[in-house]
């Protein structure tokens, strides 16, 4: 349901409104929440690599932490 919803978002031969235009909401709703994922996932993959180098750099090479 959601994948149609999204596609029909781009279908811009028909006007959204009445029960359509709720429908092609939804699809609006899939792909906030999914590009919002997507990049939430990306933010913490990068704060886990920054959070390693620093422990490295901090244990490893510092050595200020036995």
């Amino acid at each position: 349901m959601g994948t149609v919803a999204v596609l029909l978002y781009f279908f811009f031969s028909k006007a959204h409104s009445g029960i359509y235009g709720k429908f092609v909401n939804v699809g609006k709703w899939y792909m906030m929440i999914g590009f919002g994922a997507s990049f939430g996932l990306t933010v913490m993959a990068r704060i886990s690599l920054l959070i390693g180098r620093i422990q490295f750099l901090v244990n490893d090479v510092f050595g200020l932490i036995k």
